[in-house]
């Protein structure tokens, strides 16, 4: 049964109606519509139907959706509204661009990256992404993927990823582990960043047990043991999620550990959370040179 859309999209001082796919009537003004879509700007009339003596267009989108779009086109007073659902964001997308609302469609994009949505979405919104040839959208929800461990194959259904774009997720996937993994066997770049405090930490002697790990050997100097050991439980995260927030996995454990020696347990805090500071920097640097290479 037809029925009216909520306010503001039932005002008695509408001059046109939109009937949604599942009959619900929207109550609005030609002259919203005109400047934000071509497509409604060259609507006189309709052939279809009449209803209190108004034009009314019969659309193919449902009334949930109609309603989020509608809200992206009316006056400032009226807050963008809330795009949480990825059904919704989809649909709202393919109508922006089905009638030409070039500044809906900016908006509903820029939704799509904000950190509220990407973040717990990044396959999703990367197959949105790549469905309507969003590539700036693409690349960068391909790099919050990698908050995430590598999406499961449920997902991938669910989603609808291309077959292409999982095979170049899944390379680049890889390539940014492997650059994190030499970034843990290889402290070349910590040599070149860090700062005179830590170097005096490293260097300093203490009652730790030492790991002999030629992969930790700096300036002549084994690892602490507890540090040795928070490295190689860090390489294994970081397999999973090559990533800074990694980094901060095993951290609260490794200072735990520390805390065990009287001359660490004054300054690791400090220089453990100096140090994964300047390892996320130098992990986010290599990152941002590997590619994803996609055709969308």
């Amino acid at each position: 049964m037809p029925s009216d859309a909520k306010a503001p999209f039932n005002n008695a001082k509408a001059d046109i109606i939109l009937r949604s796919s599942d009959n619900v009537y929207f109550r609005v003004f030609r002259c919203m519509l005109a400047l934000t879509s071509p497509f409604f700007e060259a609507i006189n009339h309709s052939d279809d139907e009449m209803l209190d003596g108004l034009d009314v267009i019969q659309l193919s989108e449902n009334s949930r959706t109609l309603d989020i779009l509608l809200r992206f086109c009316y006056p400032a007073a009226i807050k963008d509204p809330s795009l949480e659902d990825m059904n919704d964001v989809e649909e709202v997308l393919e109508a922006a661009m089905k009638y030409g609302m070039e500044d809906v469609e900016e908006r509903v994009r820029k939704a799509m990256v904000a950190p509220s949505l990407l973040e717990s979405n990044p396959v999703h919104i990367l197959a949105i992404a790549c469905r309507y040839g969003l590539e700036p959208e693409a690349r960068t929800a391909a790099k919050c993927s990698l908050y995430h461990p590598a999406p499961t194959q449920d997902i991938l259904t669910i989603t609808r990823l291309p077959n292409n774009v999982i095979q170049s997720l899944v390379t680049y996937r890889s390539k940014c582990s492997q650059a994190a993994r030499t970034l843990c066997d290889n402290l070349d770049w910590l040599k070149q960043s860090q700062t005179h405090s830590f170097y005096e930490w490293w260097t300093n002697c203490c009652p730790c047990n030492s790991k002999a790990d030629v992969r930790y050997l700096t300036h002549g100097t084994y690892p602490r043991e507890w540090w040795a050991d928070y490295m190689d439980e860090t390489s294994i995260a970081l397999e999973e999620s090559p990533c800074g927030a990694a980094l901060t996995k095993n951290l609260a454990e490794a200072v735990g550990r520390a805390s065990n020696c009287p001359s660490c347990r004054r300054r690791a805090q400090d220089q453990m959370i100096q140090f994964t500071g300047t390892f996320a920097r130098e992990l986010d640097r290599v990152i941002a040179e590997i590619t994803l290479d996609i055709a969308i």
